[in-house]
């Protein structure tokens, strides 16, 4: 038998059952530095992206906080636009009445005799006072409307709707209106259906039938600022914005444009024929915009959609992170909107590879995304002699005196369809009919068909009724 200290010895100096750790090569300890600095080089350049990502997000971010953050469906009324500032226009040899602003007294009213409106109306009062003033290249002087209709129309056309009622009821009580009373009949009955306020309409037209003895005006459906949504434009008079040649950061104009005109008309037209670079960040902005004007219900015409996607997929590589989502999902976006389903499917398969998340589901766009193709077709199709103008005119509307060049080109007599214009701003009614100057100076014939009472007493304001013919509505 074997003593504890043979086992001692044995164990000591007898064979090993381990060999000896063998030392790696020269070889494969390159091998190894190089996969080390692979992997380092490869967390390197995740964060390098990650951090890319967050700087372009906290720049798409900065960018929009200066925006509203919603859209809002277009209504007729965008707030109190004065003709300029009061002070420019007031008479300070006019003092106000201690009243309150809504109480009209019974002075202001009578022909010959100065306004005494509270300051609040600005240009108006100072309008009624001077002689004449020169807006743009319209002279407008004092017409033979009875005070009350040039107050009421000045006051509209400003937007001061809650001022219009006084002045009007007052005309309408003292009977002092002559043959234009029925015109303040007709413009309460205006201020009615354009505020939504048809109990008091549907009363004044009691009123209306046993003082006449005449059917009155009807309420038409549709026809409020609540509810009003003006049909689809003919293409030529749709609001058109043209992104420049680079959708970057500097398409903050566009954007701001784009906000404002969502006010005003239910149908855009969006034009990226002149993109020919892309980045994130304009990505970013453009696919925010995209976002809500769908959500906002607004009729969207796409010019050059197809290439604009083409140029954000050539930035896009497969894996690659460093342009952030932004530009993958507004390439998704546009495919959707272009209801190009199969392209979508697979742009999202590549987009799930690249993040490692569950790309958005397809979407029909619902028919209110067209090319400018489709449209051009429709509006062949529905072709009309008359150019159809938008609900509102105000300063944002810088291209509907060009639109209507380019129409009166081809027409004779220039048939302007008022039937969905609710209002005309001061300034914007000054800048229109001195667009359509030049036209009645080469032998066109202007026409305003249709258009409601504070839109033929703002143009006898201005004069212009010598110059354009007004066809009023039938009812």
């Amino acid at each position: 038998m074997l003593t504890r200290i043979d086992v001692g010895i044995f164990s000591l100096f007898g064979k090993k059952d381990k060999q000896p750790a063998r030392k790696p090569t020269e070889a494969e300890s390159s091998q190894k530095k190089r996969e080390d600095s692979r992997v380092q080089a490869k967390n390197e350049n995740d964060y390098v992206q990650r951090m890319a990502a967050h700087a372009t997000a906290m720049k798409i971010d900065a960018i929009e906080s200066e925006m509203s953050s919603e859209f809002v469906k277009p209504l007729p009324f965008s707030g109190n636009t004065m003709p300029g500032p009061a002070s420019q226009f007031l008479n300070t040899n006019v003092r106000s009445p201690d009243t309150q602003a809504t109480k009209v007294p019974d002075t202001a009213t009578h022909l010959g005799q100065p306004s005494m409106l509270p300051d609040i109306m600005g240009a108006s009062t100072a309008f009624l006072l001077g002689a004449e003033t020169v807006i743009g290249p319209v002279a407008i002087s004092k017409s033979e409307a009875p005070l009350a209709i040039e107050e009421a129309a000045i006051l509209f056309a400003n937007g001061q709707t809650d001022l219009i009622e006084p002045v009007l009821l007052n005309a309408i009580a003292e009977d002092s209106s002559g043959e234009a009373r029925l015109t303040v009949w007709g413009m309460l009955f205006d201020l009615y259906q354009v505020t939504g306020q048809r109990d008091l309409f549907e009363n004044l037209s009691i009123e209306f039938a046993n003082k006449f003895e005449m059917s009155p005006p009807t309420w038409r459906v549709g026809g409020s600022a609540e509810n009003s949504q003006a049909p689809v434009a003919r293409n030529n008079t749709i609001p058109s914005i043209a992104f420049p040649a680079k959708l970057d950061a500097g398409i903050i104009k566009q954007l701001e444009r784009i906000k404002n005109l969502a006010e005003m008309s239910p149908v855009l037209k969006l034009e990226f024929a002149r993109v020919t670079q892309v980045d994130p960040v304009g990505c970013g902005l453009l696919l925010n915009i995209l976002k809500r004007l769908q959500k906002s219900g607004h009729k969207l015409i796409l010019v050059g959609a197809p290439e604009l996607a083409e140029k954000i997929q050539a930035i896009l590589l497969v894996g690659r992170r460093d342009e952030t989502e932004a530009p993958w999902l507004l390439l998704l976006e546009v495919l959707r909107l272009l209801n190009r389903e199969a392209d979508f499917e697979e742009r999202s398969i590549d987009y799930c590879i690249t993040f490692e998340v569950s790309p958005p589901a397809f979407v029909s766009p619902q028919d209110k995304v067209t090319t400018d193709h489709e449209e051009t077709a429709a509006a062949d199709e529905t072709s009309s002699d008359h150019f159809v103008m938008p609900v509102l005119i105000d300063a944002r509307s810088d291209t509907l005196g060009q639109n209507i060049a380019a129409y009166a080109h081809t027409h004779n007599p220039v048939i302007l369809d008022c039937s969905q214009l609710t209002r005309m701003d001061f300034n914007a009614a000054g800048r229109l009919f001195g667009d359509l100057m030049p036209l009645i100076s080469s032998g066109k014939t202007i026409e305003l068909h249709s258009p409601n009472h504070f839109i033929v007493a703002l143009c006898n304001v201005m004069g212009m009724t010598d110059s354009v013919r007004i066809v009023p509505r039938k009812n």
